[in-house]
């Protein structure tokens, strides 16, 4: 046996002992990927998480031993090859967000060393054409920056995190549940046809979903009045900034012009010097204002040219005093950016005109 039943025990004793960490970390990488990745960048896409169970370990290990595939003679061998007890799923509406949403996670979250983190594109669709199985894999530590005060414990603690679509996860969790654990005996022929008709169905649902928000996004942009949500507000405006990921960092300028009543195009329009399209000059001032922060010294934020940091260089000059002190009790990290760059293009205005020596 690879693992013995001493092993297992104790390694379940273990983790009921350090679930709360496991469970805590989840938490608070989902929390990141919710409010930072995704409504932070207007992606639509739900975020769940979870810590394994006891027994859920108990079960993995108990076929570990069964297959005699894994060698794990100690309990911290078991810790070091289980690395999914803490996980974190995000599942976008749209496949054509998978990839952006892995490269926001790998540049948010560190390696165990604290540099990058690696991702793992899983599409065994390409191998075998009755396995659709299709998942980017992260496996991602806090930075150093985050493990403080009730964090400074998970700082060695590993949590996945799987990226797919909505339509991919359908498929992988039911052919997770009934291919990978089943409880009565392996699969008949017709549950694995079944099954390769789900596949080819969520493959074609990724298609129609993406067609579908492709029409609204039309639709949106005909639309006329005030912005509805932060999805709106990004349909109507990404087409002043062609071939910019308009999205990036979208959902705290929305978040942020709200109480400065630019609720829709046209009254943003009004504020604004540039014809459109907007990109070259937009970009032009977002390098002149990047520069003076270089040159005093600020660089606690970096301005973004492929994001709707574009709009906000060009807004600074009308709303950067109403940003600033449009100051409720508690703002998103997002909005605290806005707000930093904000108040250092007031201090830089003021130098330039003689205000400030």
């Amino acid at each position: 046996m690879t693992i013995s039943e001493d092993t297992i025990k104790n390694a379940v004793l273990r983790y009921h002992r350090e679930y709360d960490r496991y469970l805590k970390l989840s938490a608070r990488v989902a929390e990141i990927c919710r409010f930072e990745i995704v409504e932070g960048n207007a992606i639509r896409a739900q975020v769940t998480f979870r810590a394994k169970s006891p027994k859920s370990l108990e079960g993995k290990l108990r076929r570990f031993a069964a297959s005699g595939k894994r060698d794990l003679p100690t309990v911290q061998s078991v810790f070091d090859a289980v690395r999914d007890l803490a996980a974190v799923r995000i599942a976008t509406y749209e496949q054509r967000h998978e990839d952006q949403v892995v490269q926001l996670v790998c540049n948010r979250f560190v390696d165990l060393k604290g540099a990058k983190p690696q991702s793992e594109r899983k599409d065994k669709n390409a191998a075998d054409n009755n396995n659709f199985y299709r998942a980017t894999h992260i496996e991602a530590f806090l930075p150093e920056a985050d493990v403080i005060g009730t964090y400074a414990n998970v700082s060695d603690v590993p949590c996945e995190i799987q990226v797919c679509s909505m339509m991919a996860h359908v498929w992988n969790e039911i052919e997770h549940d009934l291919g990978y654990k089943p409880l009565t005996g392996s699969l008949s022929e017709q549950e694995r046809s079944l099954l390769v008709s789900l596949g080819f169905a969520v493959r074609q649902g990724d298609i129609t979903i993406g067609n579908l928000f492709a029409e609204t996004e039309r639709r949106q942009r005909e639309h006329g009045g005030v912005f509805t949500d932060v999805y709106d507000f990004v349909a109507r405006v990404r087409g002043w900034f062609p071939d910019i990921d308009f999205g990036r960092n979208a959902g705290p300028l929305y978040e942020a012009l709200q109480p400065v009543r630019l609720v829709s195009p046209e009254s943003i329009r009004k504020l604004i010097a540039a014809s459109e399209p907007m990109t070259a000059t937009a970009q032009s001032a977002l390098d002149e204002f990047s520069a003076k922060l270089a040159a005093k010294g600020d660089a606690r934020f970096a301005l973004d040219r492929n994001s709707s940091d574009l709009l906000l260089v060009l807004l600074l000059p009308k709303v950067a005093a109403y940003i600033v002190s449009s100051s409720g009790e508690a703002v998103s990290d997002g909005v605290a950016r806005l707000r930093w760059f904000a108040a250092r293009f007031q201090e830089l205005s003021k130098v330039e005109s003689g205000g400030l020596s």
